[in-house]
């Protein structure tokens, strides 16, 4: 064999040596950098399989059906979501509102009769206790903070009383503000019908993160613009919902938070704006104005900006609560007297409940 041969074979095996060394560390960097992997295919099926006996319909009746004058009671349907193995069951305040009678149903068709433990009209949550069920399955509460927008969810409900109707699809946005009533909704992809309200939003553990309250339906239609209470709204409340008694703060405010390019115009680290204010409510007669940004508490800077509406519910009515304001490149501090929301005709947003 020639010199120049050996020579070119010793090349060949050095390069290829080379390469196999190298490929692992190769692949080890491509696979680090490779993006999230896409959601299993049976997610979604684990999930309705998790929950097939923490979801149940319920059937209730407006007004006195034995009354002669009454030919036809108003009959209702809605969903629920189990919380705890006693039968406490979870939906929304205008599910159960002014009923007469509730029955829930499980997915097994049974039928046993439930009674309402504690309703918020101002944030459309209920609980209702059904002591004769058996063999429900509580889901957990979840984290709807950490959810972010792009995840999957999965809606569970009784739409047009199709019980245990499973819909998925992703958090679209996160922080809706549609009314004074301080939620903040989360938007979601998943779709929603009559009698699909109450029931829950889940995680892809399985977890409760929100509970379906209906949609926004423009012009009439659906067009997939569904809205969903966040489950750390409903961790607020609980205490209050099992006593029976729901009563918190209320200054009348819609507001949003500011973009990251607006308060760097303004040269402020973040704040929210408001975009609404009720006539005659509390920060109205404080002197409070859409547009201005809420920069913080001046009694308490501790408390997160985030942490507004939940500070304002948890103080008593006659409660001064004073706010750092910019407005027009002045920094204020606006005293507001805290009140009480007037009962709504109905509750949960305009034109939203399902």
């Amino acid at each position: 064999m020639s010199l120049c041969i050996r020579r070119y074979r010793a090349a060949v095996a050095t390069t290829l040596t080379m390469l196999t060394v190298a490929a692992p560390a190769a692949a080890q960097s491509s696979v680090s950098n490779l993006p999230e992997p896409p959601l299993r295919t049976d997610a979604i099926a684990r999930v309705a399989r998790m929950r097939a006996n923490s979801v149940v319909a319920l059937h209730t009746v407006s007004g006195d059906p034995d009354a002669p004058e009454l030919p036809f009671a108003r009959q209702g349907l809605g969903s629920g979501v189990v919380i705890d193995a006693d039968g406490l069951i979870l939906t929304n305040a205008h599910v159960v509102a002014g009923t007469t009678v509730i029955h829930m149903v499980t997915p097994d068709g049974d039928k046993v009769p439930a009674t309402v433990i504690g309703a918020d009209l101002d944030l459309d949550l209920a609980l209702v206790r059904a002591s004769e069920a058996r063999s429900l399955r509580p889901a957990p509460l979840g984290d709807s903070d950490r959810l972010r927008v792009g995840d999957w969810v999965v809606a569970i409900g009784n739409p047009f009383g199709l019980h245990h109707t499973v819909t998925a699809g992703i958090v679209s946005a996160k922080g809706r503000t549609l009314d004074d009533s301080g939620v903040d909704y989360l938007q979601t992809a998943t779709a929603l019908s009559p009698g699909s309200s109450g029931g829950p939003l889940l995680d892809l553990g399985g977890n409760v993160v929100g509970i379906n309250v209906g949609i926004l339906p423009p012009g009439g239609m659906n067009v997939g613009l569904n809205l969903a209470i966040p489950v750390a709204v409903v961790k607020e409340v609980l205490p209050r919902l099992l006593t029976g008694s729901v009563v918190h703060g209320w200054i009348g405010v819609a507001t949003a938070p500011l973009s990251p390019g607006g308060a760097a115009t303004r040269k402020l680290s973040g704040g929210l704006i408001v975009l609404a204010i009720t006539e005659d409510g509390p920060a109205a007669q404080a002197g409070l104005l859409p547009g201005d940004i809420v920069t913080g508490f001046a009694d308490d800077p501790s408390v997160k900006l985030l942490d507004l509406y939940p500070h304002i519910r948890s103080r008593p009515s006659g409660t001064v609560v004073r706010l750092e304001v910019w407005r027009d490149g002045q920094r204020l501090v606006v005293p507001v007297e805290v009140g009480r929301r007037s009962s709504p005709n109905h509750a949960g947003p305009p034109a939203v409940r399902e």
